[in-house]
């Protein structure tokens, strides 16, 4: 079985609030997916120039690190609470560069 190959454009000016909660989210929650579980291979390929490819990256591990600390020490361990504050950094760098909203955040 083939998985259809994952494309995200981050320099795309078309992306819209709509777009970004819907087929976006999607895609990254397949790649946070992806990072959690053996044996699932997702082809991707991601799109911009490599501050927004980098600052996409950011946030995505971010994302797993704290989503790992939650699981591992719990929400009011201050590992935790310091990987969240690390996230919203990178989550912010994401926004700035891209001008897209990070999907996950509240």
């Amino acid at each position: 079985m083939t998985k259809e190959k994952i494309v995200i454009d981050l320099s795309d000016a078309s992306l819209n609030e709509a777009y970004i909660f819907s087929d976006f989210s999607k895609k990254v929650n397949y790649l946070l997916q992806d990072l959690y579980y053996a044996g699932i291979d997702i082809p991707v390929s991601i799109q911009g120039t490599s501050d927004q490819i980098e600052s996409f990256y950011q946030a995505l591990r971010g994302e797993k690190r704290y989503m790992d600390s939650y699981m591992k020490h719990g929400l009011s361990d201050g590992r935790t609470l310091n990987d969240r504050h690390r996230l919203m950094g990178a989550v912010a760098d994401f926004e700035r560069e891209t001008g897209l909203r990070w999907p996950f955040k509240n």
